[in-house]
């Protein structure tokens, strides 16, 4: 075998055919249980009904990253206009 050179094996990109069984396994699974899912929330208290939503939404929504500035002049300066009226800040 040539250095940095790949002679065999899968080609970049294959799925793992253990990895591809386990993910269609699952999405069959959860497939099935998606259409209880309303029956099964309506049965919970609503504490724990909440507690399920909030688990499930970093599934549905994107997680934000944290915005920070780490340069800030001595004076900074922010106008904010809306119409004829303005406000420096």
């Amino acid at each position: 075998m040539a250095k940095g050179i790949k002679t065999g094996g899968r080609t970049k990109g294959t799925v793992n055919k253990t990895t591809k069984e386990t993910k269609e396994l699952l999405q069959k699974i959860v497939s099935n249980e998606i259409d209880k899912i309303s029956g099964l929330l309506v049965q919970l208290q609503p504490k724990e009904r909440i507690d399920v939503v909030i688990k499930l939404l970093p599934y549905l929504v994107p997680k934000q990253s944290e915005v920070t500035i780490d340069d800030i002049s001595e004076n900074p300066r922010t106008v904010i206009r809306w119409g004829n009226n303005a406000i420096e800040i």
